[in-house]
C-alpha cells in the first residue's frame, strides 16, 4: 500500500519491479487476504481502481505456496504468515518495515527493508 501512496518511494519502486518481472513474489492464501484485508483501511487515501489494480498485479505475478513451516518463529505473531511463506517458497529475501520482529537467521531467507531490497536487486542489473 505504500507504494500507493507515496508514488516516488521505495514502495513504489518495488512495485514497478514486480510489473517488470525483476523478480519473483512468493504469497500464501492466508497473505492475499490479510492484503485484502488491509487495503480498506486506506479507502479515503487511495483510489478503488488503483487498490484493484495492485492486487491484481500481486495476485498475478506471485508464485503462490501453501506455508508448511512451524510456527512460532517471529517476536510478533501477526508476522508468521509472512515468514511461513518465504520460507515455503525458498525466496531469497522478505522485505519488511520491521526487521526486529525476525530472527536473524532465517534459514537462508535474508530479512531485509526495502532500501536493502532495492540496492541488492538494483545493484543486479534488475533496475
Amino acid at each position: 500500500m505504500s507504494g500507493l501512496l507515496n508514488l516516488e518511494g521505495g514502495a513504489a519502486r518495488v512495485i514497478n519491479h514486480i510489473r517488470n518481472d525483476a523478480f519473483e513474489i512468493v504469497i500464501t492464501r492466508e497473505i492475499f487476504g490479510e492484503y485484502i484485508r488491509v487495503i480498506h483501511f486506506f479507502d479515503n487515501d487511495i483510489p478503488s481502481v488503483k487498490s484493484e489494480e495492485l492486487l491484481e498485479l500481486v495476485f498475478e505475478k506471485a508464485v503462490k505456496v501453501q506455508a508448511i513451516t512451524p510456527r512460532g518463529l517471529c517476536k510478533d505473531p501477526d508476522d508468521e504468515i509472512f515468514l511461513t511463506a518465504a520460507l515455503s517458497g525458498q525466496a531469497g529475501y522478505l522485505v519488511t518495515k520491521n526487521k526486529r520482529d525476525f530472527p536473524r537467521d532465517a534459514s537462508g531467507v535474508r530479512v531485509v527493508n526495502v532500501r536493502e531490497f532495492l540496492n541488492a536487486i538494483e545493484r543486479r542489473g534488475a533496475g
